[in-house]
């Protein structure tokens, strides 16, 4: 079909494909690479996003190829000409004549970012930031955190019995008071924590005063007319006696026998244990304590704050957890839940970081090596697009953005859309033989639809702006 207007006829589908073609299966190529090193990130959301883009850049790449040539043909579209803006030929000349000092001043801020930039930027999950900040939820729940210092709940195992028997020959299972006591330990050495908060079975005993409804037979006849030890007796008598226990927990009575006249043995005490099992509902006991009563868990909760503030308080929190020790080798586990969680997450998103970026990297140059047939060309390509991953340290610092769930992807997203320009350019210098004339021609033609390009993608992503979640 020949072209009317300005375009001539020589020019067709096979040297469309052939000439810019040829950049833009490169640079669909390469922006595939770019997202598609997200799947190398551990947590599934990266990864799902990583493929949808990938599979995009694909879908577009061929309506592209097949709908753009036949829509200008049929549409008759013709593109005037017009000479270059002098703003580009201005700065074109810029660095050409000041190779060195432009060079010298990207290196140094290079280095600067990959430095102290790199260092100062906040590793930071905030699990409310990808949350909608209008949400009347998320309000109460950051209010609920401030004011409560709480939201992020934890939980620490603890393998020790609770309650206990003295006749079945388990060693482990005949003085569960001394576990609670050591129980009672670590959950005020968690509370003397910043920021911290702690709540088990203990805090649930000293909660709980003596309360025994009695009905039908009399207990004390009950208790005076069957075959049971002294100690449970006497104990079961004290605990009827409102005028002793008044103003008593079983917490107290378990602790301090002597100062309510009970005998304090292990049996007595296993006894005041099994009546307050009684006392509470199932549904309260099994929040704590597991049906067999050798498993109970103490309850940590922390506010939402930094996740660096909080990996001290966790780590904290594991110290005295692993100093647990009781004497028939009971332990307590490493904390758990939303804190612990977060902490993972984080580690997960900085190592997937290097991961996801060296890949897209290293494929990219071995691509465009392959294409290009030299390495020079592969390796001054994309060298921009590693200059401007390097340079992203020092504008997340500057602009106060924490490397988080979603900023993660930066760099991965940068390789994938930023090296379509290079490409473009190192294509066009190439037909064009090299040299400086194939530079300052390159950069000035070509670079006038870059910048078309660049300013489209920008007013693109900067929509994002508009949803109201901060981390996006």
């Amino acid at each position: 079909t020949r072209l009317s207007g300005d375009w001539s006829s020589d020019v067709c589908s096979s040297d469309l494909l052939s000439s810019t073609g040829k950049a833009v299966f490169l640079s669909a190529v390469t922006t595939v690479i770019g997202f598609i090193s997200l799947v190398f990130t551990p947590m599934a959301p990266i990864q799902t996003v990583g493929i949808a883009l990938s599979g995009g850049i694909v879908v577009v790449y061929i309506l592209t190829m097949f709908m753009v040539p036949n829509l200008t043909l049929i549409l008759d579209l013709r593109k005037p000409k017009h000479p270059p803006l002098k703003i580009f030929k201005k700065m074109v000349e810029v660095p050409v004549k000041y190779n060195v000092p432009v060079i010298a001043i990207f290196l140094i801020l290079i280095l600067f970012s990959s430095t102290i930039g790199q260092q100062n930027v906040q590793e930071n999950i905030d699990l409310l930031g990808m949350a909608p900040e209008g949400e009347l939820s998320v309000k109460k729940m950051k209010q609920y955190s401030e004011e409560f210092e709480a939201g992020q709940i934890g939980m620490i195992l603890i393998n020790a019995n609770v309650s206990g028997d003295i006749n079945d020959g388990d060693p482990a299972n005949d003085d569960p008071a001394s576990n609670l006591d050591i129980i009672d330990v670590l959950e005020g050495k968690i509370n003397g924590i910043e920021n911290t908060s702690a709540v088990s079975i203990v805090f649930l005993m000293k909660s709980t005063g003596i309360e025994v409804a009695v009905s039908g037979t009399q207990l004390y006849d009950f208790i005076d007319n069957t075959p049971l030890p002294d100690d449970i007796k006497q104990t079961a008598q004290v605990i009827l006696d409102r005028d002793l226990t008044a103003d008593a927990s079983f917490w107290d009575l378990l602790m301090t026998p002597e100062d309510y006249g009970l005998p304090g043995t292990k049996q007595s005490q296993i006894f005041l244990l099994d009546v307050f099992y009684a006392s509470i509902t199932q549904e309260t006991r099994e929040i704590f304590v597991n049906e067999d009563f050798d498993r109970t868990l103490i309850f940590v909760d922390m506010p939402f704050v930094p996740v660096a503030e909080t990996s001290k308080y966790v780590d904290q929190v594991n110290m005295h957890a692993e100093s647990f020790r009781g004497g028939h080798g009971e332990t307590a586990e490493d904390l758990t839940g939303v804190a612990a969680t977060g902490i993972e997450v984080n580690e997960l998103i900085v190592g997937s970081q290097w991961t996801s970026l060296g890949f897209a990297i290293i494929l990219t140059l071995i691509t465009l090596a392959i294409v290009f047939k030299d390495i020079r060309y592969s390796f001054w390509t994309t060298s921009p697009v590693i200059a401007t991953v390097a340079l992203q340290w020092l504008f997340m610092w500057q602009l106060d953005v924490p490397l988080s769930l979603v900023t993660v992807m930066i760099g991965s997203i940068l390789v994938g859309v930023g090296v379509d320009f290079s490409i473009h350019i190192a294509n066009r210098i190439k037909e064009l033989g090299g040299g400086i004339p194939a530079i300052k021609s390159a950069a000035i033609g070509t670079g006038m639809s870059l910048f078309e390009a660049a300013t489209v993608t920008s007013l693109g992503l900067v929509t994002a702006k508009s949803i109201p979640i901060p981390e996006i």
